[in-house]
């Protein structure tokens, strides 16, 4: 019985040292500050449209790229791409990607958003389509031109459409309309041109439409930008620069693998895969975006890009003061130049 007891207690005291043990090992290996830091951050939540600007975002979360890096991103796919700004101002939204114009209005209603990144640009895709009747620019003079949202850098387009043939916007009716609605509205009639992009442009020649006018005929007027809250940059730095990295890997691997990047895409957005392309589209690199961040004047230059959307929009009435760009502009969350 003896002896049994003496068992019992040796198990016991083994027991409570293999308990105290453990509990030392934890407190001197504690979670790590990366395990610790991911378990408290909820996932960046970024929206996205139909539109190049965003399909590799596509990609890095069906390649699992955003986990590979350390971040996770919650992607909201939105109708309506005018109605992500204002969620995106009210905080509802960590990032979003649109043009200058949309850049220099949210700006203005919150000083501290910024851009950390120059995705690409429209090289093509932004298009004008318009009825068969119109033969050339001049024929849309007195003519009736949609476009989604006037004061933009859709009215910019136009107003260089235009220019070619010495007309001005004040030669043209332009009605409101959604990309969307242009397929319909050509073909009834209801406007004999409107501005849009594929798969809607598409859609629209399949109707008898033409393309009269694209961006590619306006290099560096329509880039896309990156924008950030500052709140969120001051909080997550580096989960930011890990979406960058994943955004980077995803064009590098869609180029690689185009036919594979094309199926996602068209999944993604449901539509058939032969309407979808990386052309009319150009993706900046790493070592343009350093470029152009640094760039302060000339070709290319943001900060010169900036000044003319300003006063574009202030000349038209969309904005009523000049918000202040002087450091709006932030590459230190670019990767390097020589990052795979």
């Amino acid at each position: 019985m003896e002896t049994k007891l003496k068992a019992k207690l040796v198990r016991y005291v083994v027991g409570l040292i293999g308990i105290f043990v453990l509990f030392v090992t934890a407190a001197c290996h504690p979670a790590s500050p990366a395990a610790k830091e991911k378990e408290k951050r909820p996932p960046l939540r970024y929206p996205y449209i139909y539109w190049g600007g965003y399909y590799p975002l596509m990609i890095a979360k069906e390649k699992g790229f955003f986990a590979e890096q350390g971040v996770d991103v919650e992607l909201i796919f939105s109708a309506d791409g005018f109605a992500i700004i204002p969620d995106f101002v009210a905080g509802k939204f960590d990032g979003v990607t649109y043009t200058m114009d949309v850049v220099l209005h949210a700006l203005s209603k919150d000083p501290g958003i910024r851009v950390i990144l120059a995705p690409g640009e429209p090289s093509g895709a932004d298009v004008v389509m318009a009825r068969p009747e119109i033969t050339r620019i001049s024929d849309l003079k007195g003519k009736k031109i949609a476009v989604e949202k006037s004061g933009s850098w859709a009215e910019l387009l136009l107003g260089e459409m235009l220019k070619q043939d010495n007309l001005t916007l004040d030669d043209v009716t332009l009605i409101t309309a959604t990309e969307t609605d242009i397929v319909t509205y050509l073909r009834d009639n209801t406007i004999q041109a409107g501005y849009t992009w594929d798969p809607y442009a598409t859609q629209a020649a399949k109707g008898g439409a033409k393309k009269i006018f694209s961006s590619k005929q306006t290099p560096g007027l329509l880039p896309d930008f990156v924008m950030f809250r500052k709140t969120v940059l001051d909080e997550r730095p580096k989960d930011v620069q890990r979406f960058i990295r994943a955004w980077f890997q995803a064009v590098d691997f869609w180029e690689a693998h185009p036919q594979e990047g094309n199926e996602i895409i068209a999944k993604g957005q449901g539509t058939p895969v032969s309407e979808v392309t990386r052309e009319g589209y150009e993706y900046f690199s790493r070592a343009h975006n350093h470029k152009a961040f640094a760039a302060r004047s000339g070709p290319g230059s943001l900060t010169a890009l900036a000044d003319r959307y300003l006063e574009f929009l202030v000349q038209d009435g969309q904005l009523e003061r000049r918000p202040d760009v002087s450091a709006i502009f932030d590459s230190s969350y670019l990767p390097s130049d020589s990052t795979p």
